[in-house]
């Protein structure tokens, strides 16, 4: 009987990727890394729906034990004599038939006691019981599973070809489900927000007006957002013949028509059928933006082997709703890439913020945010708003919350949207891999 430990802290999802990959008969290091017959969950009392997760998208391919700490998950004589006593009771159960051969430890979830305490006591009951030890960690770096070899002197990487995201693919919706949120799946989806714009010519003519500080622009969208939502405050659903009749509405899709021209598919907001309506409205005062990333990351989709994109997702936890923009899975590592038009850093930092916070909430340190905004890259010394909304600004007070030194965090500014050929590159070396050593 090969035994797989996991501590179980509050991202479950580097468990799932490594139970998943040992699960694989046909890989060819199982020699070295067994299959698991029993997979004995170490958890707390919050950590509990955690296990319970992992247990019910892994089903019934292997049996399932757990250590329940309750709250005594940093208690170092708890932890050491509740596992002591699963491996016991294991080795006792199936002594006569099938006994302990293996016991693999992977120590990267959990508390630090947690961690130091299973660690000794599984490397001493191994060594009492004449089985054999397997220590590992999954790497967020390399995303391989470094295992301890050769009393503890030497590490190996597993697996031996690639990493573990070409072996594990996990979806949007399996991801939700580790993480006890809640998500419509038929809603899942990578279509654009408003398909029948062209994508790349409304975006050129925004972006520049952006550049060139266009006050007239930013006045109409402004204006747009601030009516519609004016007009929506109460109701659950949109009052399309209130926008139509709105004066402002009527005068900032006018200013916007102006300069846009045919790029947008409709005289006026009266012969916007009322399907479209908000979708239109919606698209025109930010929306477009994260078609614009969409349809690029796309144009990029099999050069860097991400799996799968998500465009506008909603999803539920603890019964509170928010919306994730633009989700992409390569194997089991997730990006995540928040949106805004607003060149001001003050609005820019707090998408950056909210950002960083679901990505940790999602994967942890196998996540990585990459924050859009069309912020300036320097001060331009004859637009006077650049003095204090610029990238290097914004750096310096990410930096002050450690918020960007894990280098899981990137940042796009007006210079890196602005070209194409820029834009995917830039987007090409968020998921290339960091050269490791």
């Amino acid at each position: 009987m090969n035994v797989f430990i996991a501590l179980v802290g509050s991202n479950p999802l580097p468990i799932y990727a490594v139970l998943n990959y040992l699960l694989n008969d046909s890989r060819e290091d199982k020699k070295e890394l067994p299959c698991p017959d029993v997979a004995l969950c170490v958890h707390s009392k919050d950590t509990y729906k955690y296990f319970e997760n992992i247990k019910k998208l892994i089903g019934n391919k292997l049996k399932f034990e757990q250590v329940d700490l309750g709250l005594y998950e940093r208690d170092p004589k708890t932890i050491k004599e509740m596992i002591n006593k699963k491996l016991s009771s294991l080795n006792e159960e199936n002594s006569k038939e099938d006994s302990i051969e293996s016991i693999h430890l992977n120590y990267t979830g959990g508390t630090k006691v947690m961690s130091v305490i299973s660690y000794n006591e599984v490397k001493n009951y191994c060594e009492n019981n004449d089985i054999k030890c397997i220590f590992s960690d999954l790497d967020p770096k390399t995303n391989k599973i470094n295992v301890i070899v050769n009393d503890d002197t030497e590490v190996k990487k597993y697996p031996f070809d690639g990493d573990l995201r070409d072996y594990i693919k996990v979806k949007a919706s399996t991801l939700f489900k580790l993480h006890n949120m809640e998500a419509n799946e038929r809603e899942l989806g990578d279509e654009l927000y408003f398909s029948k714009i062209n994508i790349d010519k409304f975006s050129k003519i925004a972006l520049n007006l952006l550049n060139e500080n266009n006050q007239d622009f930013k006045d109409a969208y402004n204006q747009l957002s601030e009516e519609t939502n004016e007009i929506n405050k109460y109701r659950s659903d949109y009052n399309t013949n209130k926008i139509k009749n709105s004066n402002k509405c009527k005068e900032s899709f006018d200013k916007l028509k102006e300069i846009f021209g045919d790029i947008i598919p409709y005289k006026d907001l009266k012969s916007v059928d009322n399907t479209q309506l908000i979708l239109l409205c919606e698209f025109l005062t930010g929306k477009w933006l994260e078609d614009y990333i969409l349809y690029h990351l796309k144009n990029i989709k099999d050069d860097v082997k991400i799996d799968n994109l998500y465009k506008s997702v909603k999803v539920k936890y603890n019964n509170r709703e928010c919306e994730i923009d633009v989700i992409v899975i390569k194997g089991y590592c997730t990006y995540l890439f928040s949106c805004t038009i607003s060149q001001g850093i003050k609005a820019v930092k707090q998408k950056a913020f909210e950002a960083i916070y679901r990505a940790n909430q999602l994967a942890g340190e196998h996540a990585k945010v990459i924050v859009v905004s069309p912020i300036y890259n320097k001060i331009i010394s004859s637009i006077k708003f650049t003095k204090n909304n610029n990238l290097e600004e914004l750096k310096k007070d990410l930096s002050s919350f450690d918020a960007i030194n894990n280098k899981n965090i990137n940042l796009f500014s007006i210079d890196d949207l602005i070209d194409i050929q820029k834009l995917e590159n830039k987007l090409k070396s968020v998921f290339q891999d960091e050269v490791i050593e």
